[in-house]
């Protein structure tokens, strides 16, 4: 069983210049680089359509992560996030993401709705995420969901700083 939750993350920047940044290589470099104390990198980059596939590998290290998973592991996370960039049409936008958390029974996936106007840029994050521990996965989920929304409130704040910078 997954848990769902939503999370909206809101970034003053114009939704043109966030979806330039979304199907930048550089933009994902430096949020691989700069989401973790522990820095990550880009796998793979394709511009589409109007759009990106990106393969980001990530490390979440344990102090990033809920209580009751840090329990339960004795290293940083290894995280392998794809995501797909949906071209810009009729001022919105649309991604899907998935990750695969090595090693672990955990995974999280989800759509990113992209909506916004010359100022602001709103991102409305509809989450699932399974943990695969009998008994205890259903406990754990919430937090897990938790910590993915404080992940994705900063990597907001990280994206208006690179656009700030770069665009």
């Amino acid at each position: 069983m997954a848990t769902r939750t939503e999370n909206t993350v809101t970034i003053n920047q114009p939704l043109e210049k966030v979806h330039q940044a979304f199907t930048n290589q550089e933009y994902w470099a430096y949020i691989a680089q700069n989401l973790s104390p522990e820095p990550g990198e880009v796998n793979s980059f394709t511009a589409t359509d109007g759009g990106a596939d990106v393969v980001l590998f990530e490390v979440l290290p344990l102090d990033v992560l809920p209580e009751a998973v840090r329990a339960m592991i004795s290293q940083a996370l290894k995280v392998k996030r794809t995501i797909t960039v949906g071209a810009l049409s009729d001022g919105t936008a649309h991604l899907d993401y998935n990750a695969d958390v090595k090693g672990t029974p955990v995974d999280f996936k989800g759509t990113i709705g992209v909506a916004g106007d010359d100022a602001t840029t709103t991102l409305a994050y509809n989450n699932e995420v399974s943990v695969n521990i009998p008994f205890m996965g259903p406990a754990i989920e919430p937090k897990v969901a938790d910590a993915l929304g404080e992940l994705f409130a900063n990597e907001g704040a990280l994206t208006e700083k690179w656009i700030s910078e770069n665009l």
